[in-house]
């Protein structure tokens, strides 16, 4: 594997920009995007020359791309219903991936079929031996939100609570009921997963609720420690400046993200008077992400693995919400 990976972003518009700059300032070569027409290209492509420099090529179709580059790592932050289609065919060109949440979803697809695209996404990266993260990338902050905790409060013996509310606005304009679970529900889910890796949701405990512009989830997750419960609140909002807090045991921060002098962006964690600074958490995913695909011993931070599980309960808990409130 060369030192410095080739990438192509499939949908470098939106959120993908952002994911093309993260690769380009974790050492890889951004060597071309997938866009849906010439002029939106020939836009993104002016774009991505003025964040970061893009020297590479553009294209509207991609199988060309893949054919015509061979990269090593394809990011796919094409909309979630092409997510699927993406992901397959950059791991059988033999591309590892990085793949925008939810891992799939298809609104013109009963759940259970929804579950059965990511169950085949996996297994093609499995047997493909090509590595697969999802961008889900709060668990990416988890060892500085840790380090906070005990500078701030000590150790903890065992998790007990974790909670979760983010808002969102501007994405595409206003999103109601599940369209806000869809977007959104990943990024607690993977919280879930990685505070308490190994745990089980008791489905028993189970509770969800759609409503108009706010989704509910409460549950609790059985550990080797015992219990915790987890709650969590998704709200789609028309003005300010939307909240993101997390954290375990009440101990809870508030994200902030913001450009330093060179540029760059980071995220602050807030709690009261204390603050942390550190790197996006996105930017860690994806620079861990290609360190272990360099074999310099990075982590997968959502592995396709946990990816499923995901989507597994965020299927499971859609399935038994009330939609009355």
């Amino acid at each position: 594997m060369p030192d410095r990976l080739k990438v192509a972003v499939i949908g470098a518009s939106g959120i993908g920009q952002h994911h093309a700059r993260w690769h380009h300032l974790s050492g890889s070569q951004v060597v071309a995007f997938v866009g849906t027409s010439e002029a939106s290209c020939a836009k993104t492509q002016s774009q991505l020359q003025a964040y970061f420099g893009f020297d590479g090529r553009a294209y509207t179709d991609v199988a060309q791309m893949l054919a015509a580059e061979q990269p090593d790592v394809v990011d796919v932050s094409s909309p979630f219903h092409l997510h699927k289609e993406h992901a397959i065919m950059a791991l059988e060109s033999g591309c590892h991936v990085v793949c925008e949440k939810p891992l799939c979803w298809n609104v013109d697809r009963s759940l259970d079929d929804i579950l059965a695209d990511g169950q085949a996404v996996v297994h093609v990266a499995e047997q493909a031996g090509r590595s697969l993260v999802m961008s889900a990338q709060y668990p990416a902050g988890i060892s500085v939100y840790r380090d906070f905790y005990t500078r701030v409060r000590g150790t903890w013996d065992a998790i007990e609570s974790l909670e979760m509310e983010m808002e969102v606005k501007g994405r595409g304009g206003p999103k109601a009921r599940e369209d806000i679970w869809i977007d959104v529900a990943s990024h607690p889910l993977s919280l879930v997963l990685g505070f308490l890796p190994g745990g089980e949701i008791d489905w028993a405990t189970a509770s969800c609720a759609i409503g108009e512009r706010e989704n509910r989830a409460s549950f609790e997750v059985v550990t080797p420690n015992g219990r915790c419960d987890v709650q969590f609140v998704l709200r789609d909002i028309d003005e300010g400046v939307p909240v993101r807090r997390f954290g375990v045991n009440g101990f809870l921060v508030n994200w902030e993200g913001f450009a330093d002098d060179e540029g760059i962006y980071r995220a602050r964690l807030v709690h009261g008077d204390e603050a942390v600074i550190c790197r996006d958490f996105m930017h860690i995913l994806i620079d861990e992400f290609g360190k272990h695909v360099r074999g310099e011993g990075g982590r997968v931070v959502v592995s396709g693995a946990d990816a499923l599980v995901n989507l597994q309960y965020q299927i499971a808990l859609l399935k038994q919400a009330d939609w009355s409130v």
